[in-house]
């Protein structure tokens, strides 16, 4: 796809992502008193619709683990991707919980970091 887009904050992050490392899911946001009665009839309460992308990156040098970490570290972010049921789309997201292991320091010092995974919720 020459076209596909994946930009944090107006950073590339294609070249850091693992093959088959970006997921995108749609879920609903309930209303409080969604749920299933006693005669099993599902009531449902859906106030939005929101999009998640999970991303998995390749291992990484130090560099690189930084550029990434530092495109997602604010609070919200601008993310621009191709959406499979919108194409090109602009949302504002957030992320948290980010695990990284540094599995691999080379005698001369430099690092590799993998497992660098994270979500990006819409807002």
């Amino acid at each position: 796809m020459a076209n596909f887009v994946f930009t944090v904050n107006n950073v590339n992050l294609l070249p850091y992502i693992v093959e088959d490392g970006l997921k995108w899911t749609r879920f609903d946001v309930e209303a409080p008193d969604t749920g299933r009665t006693l005669d099993g009839v599902m009531h449902r309460g859906r106030v939005a619709v929101k999009v998640r992308l999970d991303v998995t990156c390749r291992p990484l040098t130090a560099a690189e683990t930084a550029t990434v970490l530092n495109a997602i570290a604010p609070e919200f972010v601008t993310v621009r991707y191709e959406d499979p049921m919108f194409g090109s789309v602009t949302r504002t997201m957030y992320s948290n919980n980010i695990p990284a292991l540094c599995a691999t320091v080379y005698p001369d010092g430099t690092a590799r970091w993998e497992g660098l995974a994270f979500p990006l919720i819409e807002r």
